[in-house]
């Protein structure tokens, strides 16, 4: 199956970091004060309705000129180089509930909303806790700690910053297919472990009828697509559980040296996020990471993102086992987190 890959480096996704730095035309949309106004004026006409913020779709957050902008954007996370950033939103002219109706909004045309933790909440808060990774019932998310490369539970994600740390925090993004290419080169003997099954934490989160782990392998290739899924902590923590797949020494070094290929400068992109930036990421092609941050001691500062899990229409067709991760596999409704005591609503404070 493996040999059966073509050569993917000619594809728009197959990017470096180190062109892409040079080129930040490519991914960095500045929204125009014409296309500012438009969200407002879609955002403030949602909320005389008194419509529940979970219910927005295409059809009641109405914009003129920008949807053709978002559908076309969508298609480029697909099939362009996976991600962009739009900058300019002036965030600290909206009240919270303001500013999640944009976002929101935005993201419908996107996709759907799906469920980002047990709790159900469609808009997440990426914010310090001040929680302990030990405890497996915590996700990176919740503290300052790195994150490490990794894909999430949807099609896309996207964030939203509202404020950023002291210092730190520092958004990275790679290529799964830039990974592969350069896997396939340096390490060829070790590629056939990245196509076979390990198992991945759910730090707590476990859908009815599932285990506290889940088992897919890093890479898949599947009707003519490679698609990546990885978070390397979690697959360590899964080793705790009795009937996770134990990691052998070759399924260990070929985990470290994708680890390596990943964390090369040349190979990743770096961006500092300003407030009012949102980044969107196809997770089939892209991994995305986050340095540690040192947050502000007064509470008002602290560091704080949105954030949307977004399962996209049209998208490609994903291998059953990607069904105990996405809970289905059906397009444009798959993804997300669901537990027997998720209740599904849109949350201002984490």
């Amino acid at each position: 199956m493996i040999n059966k890959i073509p050569d993917l480096s000619s594809l728009p996704i197959s990017w470096k970091g180190e062109y892409l730095h040079k080129n930040q035309n490519i991914w960095i949309k500045t929204f125009e004060k014409k296309e500012i106004l438009e969200l407002e004026n879609a955002s403030f006409k949602f909320l005389k309705t008194k419509n529940d913020l979970s219910k927005i779709n295409v059809n009641n957050f109405n914009l003129p000129t920008l949807s053709s902008y978002f559908i076309n954007l969508r298609e480029e996370l697909k099939n362009g180089i996976g991600f962009k950033l739009l900058r300019g939103l002036p965030i600290e002219k909206y009240e919270m509930k303001e500013l999640a109706t944009i976002y929101l909004g935005i993201g419908a045309y996107i996709g759907s909303l799906r469920s980002q933790n047990a709790k159900g909440h469609l808009l997440g808060h990426v914010k310090d806790l001040g929680l302990n990774l030990k405890d497996k019932n915590v996700r990176v998310y919740q503290t300052k700690e790195r994150q490490h490369f990794h894909t999430d539970s949807s099609d896309a994600v996207s964030l939203l910053c509202l404020k950023e740390a002291k210092s730190g925090g520092v958004s990275m993004l790679c290529s799964t297919i830039t990974i592969y290419n350069q896997f396939k080169k340096k390490y060829p003997h070790l590629l056939k472990y990245l196509f076979q099954p390990f198992s991945r934490d759910r730090r707590g989160e476990i859908p009815i009828g599932g285990k506290p782990f889940y088992n897919l392998p890093v890479l898949h290739w599947y009707k003519d697509k490679l698609t990546g899924v990885y978070h390397r902590p979690y697959i360590e923590s899964a080793q705790t559980y009795k009937q996770a797949i134990k990691l052998s020494k070759e399924h260990r070094l070929a985990l470290d040296r994708f680890d390596e290929i990943s964390n090369d400068n040349k190979i990743h992109l770096k961006m500092k996020f300003l407030p009012g930036d949102i980044q969107f990421v196809y997770n089939h092609s892209i991994l995305h990471d986050r340095t540690a941050y040192i947050d502000w001691e007064e509470n008002d500062k602290k560091r704080h993102l949105l954030r949307l899990w977004l399962s996209l229409p049209d998208d490609r067709p994903l291998p059953i086992s990607f069904a105990e991760r996405y809970g289905s596999i059906e397009i444009g409704n798959r993804g997300g987190i669901i537990t027997k005591n998720t209740s599904i609503h849109v949350p201002l404070s984490p």
